[in-house]
């Protein structure tokens, strides 16, 4: 039976933990609790857990760096988080401290079952080769690699060099970073396939499992040429592809000087495979073609309203564009991947929320947490933009089953009527008159098929087009004010940072 401990800072939540949930017929004993991450040290030190379940924000020490602690004091210990479903930013934390999994607040139990049933095989993984001198040598093969102190690492070396048949202790070192993508088709039978050809095609190496889905392989080179391993890495994908129909994703390092240049080998190495987040999973990357990835805020608010327009116009080429623009600007940009996944999840919860009442309350709130958990999931850019471009045809077809409403029609000469008349003064009256219907049913009509009212919708189109005119530093304030028809410049401005956030100077500013 393996041991858990288990540690949140909410008392009822912890007591239901550690008292309601049947570990026992998961084959599992709850060692003990902790109401925070510097109180679960002690107990760690004291338990030796197996399992960690651990809340992700606490008092004192949050979960994140007890995690770091904990694998500090125990490289072997499973870890898993507990989190809120708009706790992004966490989750993506989690991944770096090598957590086998999270789960959602409030707990589901059959989801639970399911990842334990994986931690436990996992724990039995280490169990059974924890002895053998081949999971030794991958075990400090594995510190020395993450570890960025020299001093610390020397001792690594040490030890490594101290086992049977043994890595040699010099020469030149050129290394690969292979993912599966995604980890989900990881297994077994896949890992011996990757054993066999490397020991096959690559001599003088030695493969490392880093975690689930990701391993490392160490070539020890008789030159200095870096191209020699990229031809067997590809064939390696093309081999995992024709006999598995997965896919893997691999990085190369450069070429360096003993085993103390692991530690450079290897970020270079990873940070080769991650630049299949632009270019593509499948893909072979050297260290001299990786992404350096550009710090740059990326403000969606043009696209949402771009989005919006096309959507409510049910112009689905138009929509697919305005998603493709979006993504082609980060991508040819290299903007970074968190940047880009926080930018993705406000674009898509606004096109969301703007057709809560198409989709559906329930439906939306079970939207966000699949696209927070896609988009924090997925591997490239690439599939971000087919998440957003999935939902956005998902809503469209949503759409188009209304409009078989006769009254969808009535709205779509109002939109039409107001995006071409949006800098004229327009009343209810003279809207309601263009169609043949009594202003407080066409008030009512719109609210109900739209989700806002007709003054929203008006508001919306003429602040959207005076942001675009304040791109043109030639024209005034006052005369932007009067183009989208509003004769007080005051009025403008206080409408326009209502909408925007920010004055129109200010905004200017931003845009120029």
């Amino acid at each position: 039976m393996y041991s858990i401990l288990l540690v949140d800072d909410e008392k009822m939540e912890l007591e239901m933990l550690a008292d309601y949930v049947r570990w026992g017929d998961m084959g599992i004993r709850v060692a003990g609790t902790a109401k925070n991450g510097r109180e679960a040290l002690q107990r760690m030190e004291e338990l030796r857990p197996d399992i960690i379940l651990t809340d992700v924000r606490m008092p004192i020490m949050d979960g994140l760096e007890f995690s770091r602690r904990a694998k500090q004091i125990n490289r072997n210990v499973q870890i898993i988080f507990l989190s809120g479903h708009d706790e992004f930013h966490y989750i993506k934390a989690a991944l770096s401290v090598e957590a086998i999994g999270y789960l959602l607040k409030p707990l589901d139990m059959g989801e639970l079952q399911l990842l334990m049933e994986r931690v436990k095989q996992k724990c039995e993984e280490f169990r059974i080769s924890s002895q053998t001198s081949e999971v030794l040598k991958e075990s400090y093969l594995r510190e020395l690699v993450q570890e960025s102190s020299p001093l610390i690492r020397s001792q690594w070396i040490e030890k490594l060099v101290l086992l049977p048949s043994s890595i040699p202790s010099s020469g030149l070192f050129q290394m690969i970073y292979l993912t599966v993508d995604p980890v989900s088709h990881y297994g077994l039978e896949l890992v011996t396939q990757i054993r066999n050809f490397t020991q096959a095609e690559i001599p003088r190496s030695f493969l490392c499992q880093m975690k689930e889905g990701t391993f490392l392989l160490l070539c020890h080179k008789q030159d200095t040429a870096p191209l020699e391993l990229y031809p067997a890495a590809e064939r390696l994908i093309r081999y995992i592809n024709d006999s598995n129909n997965l896919i893997i994703s691999i990085g190369i390092s450069d070429v360096q000087m003993g085993l103390d240049s692991l530690y450079e080998l290897y970020v270079g190495a990873r940070r080769a495979n991650e630049s299949k987040f632009y270019y593509g999973l499948g893909t072979c990357t050297r260290a001299d073609q990786a992404v350096e990835p550009v710090y740059k805020e990326v403000n969606p608010e043009q696209a949402i309203a771009s989005l919006c327009h096309a959507i409510s116009h049910l112009q689905e080429a138009a929509a697919s564009t305005v998603i493709h623009d979006f993504f082609h600007e980060m991508r040819t940009s290299k903007i970074d991947r968190d940047l880009v996944c926080s930018s993705s999840l406000r674009l898509i919860t606004a096109i969301e929320q703007h057709f809560t009442n198409i989709i559906g309350g329930d439906s939306v709130n079970a939207m966000y947490v699949d696209d927070w958990r896609g988009i924090a999931n997925y591997s490239t850019i690439n599939e971000i933009e087919n998440h957003i471009l999935g939902v956005c045809h998902a809503i469209l077809s949503l759409m188009k089953e209304k409009d078989k409403d006769k009254n969808l029609h009535i709205i779509h000469q109002i939109t039409n009527l107001i995006d071409n008349s949006f800098s004229r003064q327009l009343t209810i009256e003279d809207l309601a008159k263009q169609v043949y219907l009594s202003p407080n049913y066409v008030r009512t009509l719109f609210k109900e098929k739209t989700g806002e009212t007709i003054l929203e919708y008006l508001t919306r189109i003429r602040i959207h087009h005076a942001g675009e005119m304040l791109k043109d530093k030639s024209k005034k304030i006052h005369e932007i004010a009067a183009s989208v028809g509003y004769e007080n410049v005051s009025y403008f401005c206080s409408v326009f940072q209502k909408f925007k956030g920010t004055t129109p100077n200010e905004y200017r500013k931003k845009q120029l």
